[in-house]
């Protein structure tokens, strides 16, 4: 009797572990992902994991939930749309076209069985705010719940007629006469909805249209306020509600103006707004970059082993990597804050930068601490924030204003950090993956050197202050340290350094170009 129930007990668990079939169908169970729409299941697609994320194919997302995708496969890229939201998808690239608008993500899609993998916290940001679309992902049950907002007003479309343009907007319920309000101010045509609801980032954008120039939502409590940016003045205007089509049609029509050329054809029209079109890309390509290798002349940075001094390091970096830049870019204009040895006040270097148009700002340093073993490596973008550990990197670095006059020192009193990094939020996204990209490279040169990773960090670092584009400062090692300091005072690993930042900085403007 005992036997038996013993040999009952080892079948049952060995039959669990191995021959059970329904656990088999449970485990590969765990490789789907549901979708779950308005609160049912309507299939399932399969996921992979990556870096702790869970990706999906876009062409599944798409094809379930019956979205327009189209795919390039010599590319690998993936257009999905969702109402009047395209989203462009690229392999191993950290940016996303929005409706034309070229935003960061923190995990790249990637290319596996002819197709794009999303992760899938991504894409869930994404739509739930640039789609009337709600996105929750469950990831404990491998869940995806999709359902639709709260709204009425869905999308916008731009027809342009022979006698004006006609701007329709999708609607799930009808208005009256006396709901819709328009009114001209400052070359923006409004209509107001009274009762409307939308989702204001989704039906806001920037277009590339010959009326109008942008479009922008903004949700009241009692109206929904859609302004439109005209590039002409109208000669009239007005609103009506299509019940048959469950539309709201702003019509525009535009003033008859007499042209200079009168046998101007459509064709040469077309071309003018493609030239233009291609004008304003061409101001977001990365056309100059700047190099700045830190203090010089009086100012010697820190001074380590050997007497090696920080000016000389960065100097000798800094010249090879424009070199190795020419090479690789031989379109991009490559400057220097400076290419000798010369005392350059820090506010200078950004106002350079600035001036010329510079794109990338990329400044170059040693590392100095009281502690003989600290060691490695690190790449800092700027924040009025900065990491505890980075306190000391900070105030070395700033230090160099002790040398700038005492009129130049003046500029720096007053300043709140805060409010002067306000004006680079629209580069801090791209300043951080920058600052990612480089110091992956310097891991895959500098640590079969013994050196130490030290990661991205952030810090309020004057000379990084004022630059109007993505900007780093890489530290590139400590000359306290003995073993780091002979390192660096060798050409080969100034070699190496600089290749790494180079490599970097490419990948950077590929992953950054390709998306827009």
């Amino acid at each position: 009797m005992f036997r038996r129930k013993f040999l009952k007990k080892i079948s049952y668990g060995f039959g669990l572990a191995l021959f059970n079939p329904l656990h088999w169908l449970r485990a590969q169970e765990r490789s789907l992902l549901k979708i779950e729409k308005d609160g049912r299941i309507i299939g399932q697609i399969p996921f992979l994991l990556k870096q702790n994320q869970c990706y999906i194919k876009l062409t599944d997302f798409a094809d379930l939930n019956h979205l327009g995708q189209f795919t390039n496969t010599s590319r690998r890229k993936t257009l999905l749309i969702m109402d009047q939201a395209k989203f462009k998808f690229t392999h191993d690239n950290s940016f996303v076209v929005v409706n034309d608008r070229a935003l960061q993500i923190l995990y790249a899609p990637f290319w596996k069985e002819g197709a794009l993998w999303v992760a899938i916290a991504e894409l869930v940001e994404l739509i739930n705010e640039f789609t009337q679309y709600h996105l929750q992902f469950d990831d404990v049950h491998k869940l995806l719940r999709f359902t639709v907002r709260n709204i009425n007003i869905t999308s916008i479309q731009i027809e342009h007629k022979s006698n004006g343009t006609l701007i329709a907007l999708n609607a799930t319920r009808s208005f009256a006469a006396d709901d819709l309000k328009t009114k001209m101010v400052n070359g923006w045509l409004y209509l107001e909805i009274v009762g409307g609801r939308g989702e204001e980032k989704a039906l806001s954008r920037k277009i590339n249209d010959s009326t109008v120039r942008e479009i922008r939502a903004a949700q009241l409590d009692q109206l929904l306020s859609i302004g439109f940016h005209l590039k002409k003045e109208p000669q009239a205007y007005e609103a009506l509600y299509d019940d048959v089509n469950g539309q709201i049609l702003l019509t525009v029509h535009e003033k008859t103006i007499q042209k200079d050329n009168p046998e101007k054809t459509d064709d040469s029209q077309s071309q003018s707004i493609d030239e233009e079109l291609e004008r304003q890309k061409s101001g977001w390509m990365i056309h100059t970059i700047v190099i700045d290798p830190g203090h010089g002349g009086k100012d010697p940075g820190a001074v380590g082993y050997y007497k090696l001094k920080e000016k000389d390091i960065v100097l000798s970096v800094g010249l090879l990597l424009g070199d190795y830049l020419k090479k690789r870019l031989p379109g991009v204009k490559i400057l220097y804050t400076r290419d000798r040895d010369v005392f350059i006040p820090l506010w200078k270097r950004t106002k350079f930068a600035n001036e010329n148009q510079g794109r990338l700002f990329i400044s170059l340093h040693c590392n100095s601490s009281k502690s003989r073993r600290a060691r490695g490596f690190e790449t800092y973008f700027l924040s009025a924030e900065k990491d505890e550990k980075a306190r000391e990197v900070v105030l070395t670095e700033n230090e160099s204003i002790k040398f700038e006059t005492a009129h130049d020192q003046k500029r720096y009193e007053g300043i709140n950090f805060v409010l002067a990094t306000l004006a680079q939020n629209a580069f801090i996204k791209y300043s951080q993956y920058l600052a990612s990209v480089v110091q992956k490279m310097l891991r895959k040169f500098l640590r079969p050197l013994g050196m130490k990773d030290r990661g991205v960090k952030q810090g309020p670092f004057w000379v990084m202050v004022g630059a109007t584009m993505p900007n780093i400062l890489v530290e590139m090692g400590y000359i306290s340290n003995k073993n780091e300091a002979k390192l660096l005072r060798r050409k080969s690993t100034q070699s190496k350094i600089a290749l790494a930042l180079a490599e970097g900085i490419v990948k950077f403007k590929n992953d950054f170009e390709s998306a827009l």
